[in-house]
């Protein structure tokens, strides 16, 4: 995020926490108590002032399927008071083809 945190989905915890990469230290848990399968985070919206949280549905048992009603559902959540930083563009195109695989989009690399 612009404050330097980073922000980690816990598959299999049902949160996400936020650790200073300084410290180590933990800095916050936004608990996700609907979905436990939490796969990825992203900050979006005209301010990059919204979370983004997306969970899985893979494999769950039905004491899980009854605990977790919205597995599988990518959540906003706002109003964290923080804001996350824009992507950044990288150039590829002079790593050697055979150390990584590129796929090119109308100029951008995408790592396949």
């Amino acid at each position: 995020d612009a404050d330097g945190n980073l922000w980690v989905a816990l598959f299999g915890g049902a949160r996400v926490i936020v650790v200073n990469p300084s410290t180590g230290q933990l800095v916050r848990t936004i608990p996700i108590p609907t979905a436990h399968q939490i796969t990825s985070v992203a900050f979006g919206g005209p301010n990059l002032d919204e979370l983004y949280v997306t969970s899985a549905n893979d494999e769950v048992t039905p004491e899980d399927a009854a605990k977790y009603t919205e597995r599988g559902s990518t959540f906003r959540i706002i109003g964290l008071g923080v804001k996350g930083l824009p992507a950044t563009d990288f150039d590829l195109s002079g790593v050697p083809p055979n150390n990584v695989n590129l796929m090119s989009t109308g100029g951008r690399y995408l790592l396949l």
